[in-house]
């Protein structure tokens, strides 16, 4: 009989209880698809399930392994994937009623990527409405319910709400989101799940609904990091390979304490552990300086965002009839009054910004944040007209930087909190090598807390 938890022990456990017939790929998504069928009208992290596609699936790769064929670590693994990646013969739906009319011809590269690899494609995930939204919610087809609140309907972060849920659920042991303004790292960090934020263009992006191409990045949702490696090594592109292990512990650099107001006092308090944390384990950590503030970062890669989108999506949120969300459809039309002169110039600033880099961060360093100034919040208390959640995040897009969310501790109410580690473009190995150190830094340091009498 299967196990209450097995939907979340590491891959390595999993490919090593199917190795030893102690489990298939078949029980494993059919545990899967029964939990999704318990779990999720209530929080409705799903827009499609595809039992019998993913059984079959299974079944054929259950028959590979019988026959001494093994794709590789993730062989029989299922995963889920945010609803902007083409899937032939689905309908591509941008968490929009209307978006997406005709099923897609082709599958996203990456996600054939994954099937190559042996994971098993178990369904899509519910999104904000073209991914333009850090809250979690979406008016047009159902905000997904955050897990770790059973009396009320917390927010789940966004974009990839449904991806979050889905995973920290124990619904999926892994799903698939984007990433264009933190909307892998933001539900991460509230469901309390490992999110990659990948470096821009080391994960194909063509057959993907474009938000901001300028910024837009594909990354997995997790349980455990090593698991988050996996499935990045099997999406990101040859090129992008490191020819040689770079891994490192490198310098630490955190912004000073003001600097990040305002922060709820949980977090903060789990931001200045997180610190010590590092610190007692060896790990150098030293100042940041950054030539701008949080929040024109995150203007800035806002107003570039809005452009972008506005030129995708302009035939859909200036039709009054389309029945979208009034929120996304806000956020994009603000693309609408940004001239091309603005445009340019900040996209300008930004390729300067990007040039002078080595001014903010080594090759072997990376930054510490909190991933969210917050945790989540009821859905009664958000207010669509601002955006708290990504002023942390943003940095992280703008300067190209692959960035990984780990949860490290949780409020008096055991509402997730998450840490982010940003490291330079093409360095995830760097990001989630110190994110590994600071998650068991802070287990153990939360571990002898519970033990002080």
């Amino acid at each position: 009989m299967l196990q209450t938890d097995i939907v979340a022990l590491p891959f390595a456990e999993l490919a090593r209880r199917i190795a030893a017939g102690e489990l298939t790929s078949e029980a494993l998504v059919t545990e899967c698809l029964t939990r999704i069928e318990a779990q999720d009208g209530t929080l409705h992290a799903f827009v499609a399930v595809y039992p019998e596609a993913a059984l079959a699936a299974a079944r054929r790769l259950d028959t590979e392994r019988a026959e001494g064929r093994v794709r590789g670590p993730l062989h029989g693994i299922p995963i889920a994937v945010k609803d902007l990646a083409d899937m032939k013969g689905r309908v591509t739906g941008f968490g929009s009623r209307a978006y997406g009319t005709m099923p897609a011809t082709t599958t996203a590269p990456f996600l054939r990527r994954l099937e190559d690899a042996g994971m098993v494609l178990i369904g899509k995930t519910q999104m904000v409405e073209f991914a333009f939204g850090s809250w979690g919610t979406n008016a047009a087809l159902g905000s997904p319910r955050n897990p770790r609140v059973a009396e009320d309907h917390y927010v789940a972060g966004g974009s990839s709400s449904g991806s979050a849920v889905a995973v920290a659920a124990n619904m999926v042991p892994a799903a698939i989101g984007s990433d264009t303004s933190g909307s892998v790292r933001i539900p991460a960090a509230l469901c309390g799940t490992i999110g990659l934020k990948t470096s821009h263009g080391a994960v194909p992006t063509m057959g993907v609904a474009p938000l901001s191409p300028a910024f837009d990045t594909i990354g997995p949702l997790t349980h455990h990091i090593d698991d988050a490696r996996l499935i990045f090594e099997a999406m990101r592109e040859p090129q992008a390979r490191p020819s040689v292990p770079r891994t490192s512990t490198g310098i630490v650099r955190t912004p000073s304490r003001a600097e990040l107001d305002p922060l709820d006092p949980s977090v903060a308090a789990a931001f200045l552990a997180s610190i010590s944390a590092l610190s007692e384990t060896g790990v150098s950590v030293q100042s940041l300086i950054l030539p701008r503030a949080f929040v024109d970062y995150q203007a800035d890669t806002g107003a570039i965002m809005a452009k972008e989108a506005y030129g995708a999506l302009s035939h859909l949120v200036d039709d009054p009839d389309m029945p979208l969300d009034p929120a996304a459809r806000s956020r994009v039309r603000q693309g609408a009054v940004i001239d091309d002169a603005a445009h340019a110039t900040r996209v300008a600033a930004r390729h300067e910004a990007l040039g002078a880099l080595d001014d903010v961060l080594g090759a072997g360093e990376v930054i510490l944040l909190p991933t969210t100034p917050f945790p989540a919040c009821s859905l009664s208390d958000v207010d669509e007209a601002v955006f708290p959640m990504s002023r942390l995040t943003r940095l992280a897009n703008y300067l190209d930087l692959c960035a990984i969310s780990v949860p490290v501790a949780t409020t008096a109410d055991g509402l997730p909190i998450g840490m982010q580690i940003c490291a330079r473009h093409g360095r995830e190995d760097l990001a989630m090598a110190v994110a590994a150190t600071l998650q068991a830094a802070m287990q153990e340091r939360n571990r002898l807390a519970e033990d002080r009498p």
